[in-house]
């Protein structure tokens, strides 16, 4: 009993001290690739933290601890590397399955991270496409399909981590989605989420379901848009006015917010906003004259609390001081 009331005095005076604005509260970080570098972000921040310059291809895991990355150096295609996320420090190399690793994705559960690859040519040029997953600590592997419609692009998981979805890069019908079951026992599901007639971007995934997996989150030409996961409901809650054109999207942890990147009208401005479903408003995060924040990825932060202040303080070793 006095551990306890220790813990929750010392979480009080914490939360007192270092958060005197409770936005800071358990918002997430943001993490993204600029100019071909990897930054995080917390929503409040006023300037991004460079992770790191070396990445290549990246995916951060759901609980904001720790970042997945393919590599730059093209001798190593069959490596996957597993880094702390605030550092860029790698912990460990993963061997792949196959060659020609693309398009990482953590899944929610954080017990997969699933890959396509390329493993057979014909005159240099792929033909085939296998769908893998590999656990973050290189124990356990699985080949799912074979030729899933040729290149898989763009894996987005499933809320509840049972399924994968993705483009199909030569079909070129960017309005049909598939959906892989991770079990490996059913073929690829068609899927058409998006409303009649939506003219969808090439910049692959468009699309990412909510938390709760009862809505999705997709953008158009048209301007952002939320509809239920029956595909019904179909509602824009960002449209064009000001915005040249819209890019990516994703949901934050609490499913209370949305973070897209975007280019202006007026000037060749690109950045992150985000959107608040509470205030039905949207503010810039980021901006860059030069270039596009590419793939938006809003996960939850391993420090729980986040100082106003900058100071260099984890709430994570806090709590595991107080709880021996």
């Amino acid at each position: 009993m006095y551990t306890r009331n220790k813990t929750l005095l010392l979480t009080v005076i914490i939360l007192s001290v270092f958060c005197t604005n409770m936005v800071c509260w358990g918002q997430g970080i943001i993490v993204f690739s600029l100019r071909g570098d990897t930054y995080m972000m917390h929503p409040e921040d006023a300037e991004p933290t460079l992770i790191s310059n070396e990445l290549g291809s990246f995916t951060p895991s759901p609980n904001g601890r720790f970042l997945a990355d393919t590599g730059r150096d093209i001798k190593e295609k069959n490596n996957l590397y597993i880094r702390h996320l605030h550092t860029g420090k790698k912990i460990r190399s993963l061997k792949l399955k196959a060659n020609n690793r693309f398009d990482i994705c953590w899944s929610p559960d954080g017990r997969w991270i699933v890959y396509a690859s390329t493993p057979v040519f014909i005159r240099d040029q792929a033909v085939v496409s296998d769908t893998h997953l590999i656990s973050p600590d290189g124990e356990q592997h699985k080949h799912l399909h074979e030729q899933v419609g040729k290149e898989p692009i763009g894996f987005v998981w499933a809320a509840d981590s049972r399924s994968i979805f993705y483009n199909s890069l030569t079909s070129g019908r960017r309005v049909e989605i598939w959906e892989l079951n991770i079990n490996g026992k059913q073929n690829p599901k068609k899927h058409k989420p998006f409303y009649e007639g939506a003219r969808l971007l090439s910049t692959y995934p468009t699309y990412e379901f909510s938390p709760n997996g009862e809505q999705i989150a997709y953008i158009s030409h048209e301007g952002l848009f939320v509809a239920d996961i029956d595909v019904a409901n179909h509602r824009r809650v960002v449209d064009t006015e000001g915005f040249k054109l819209l890019y990516q999207v994703d949901w934050s942890p609490n499913g209370q917010h949305l973070v897209f990147s975007a280019s202006k009208k007026i000037r060749e401005d690109y950045g992150l906003y985000i959107f608040s479903f509470a205030s039905k408003k949207v503010r810039p995060l980021i901006t860059s004259q030069d270039n596009l924040p590419r793939r938006p990825r809003w996960v939850r932060d391993s420090w729980a609390v986040h100082p106003s202040n900058k100071m260099a303080m984890t709430w994570g070793a806090i709590k595991n001081i107080t709880e021996r």
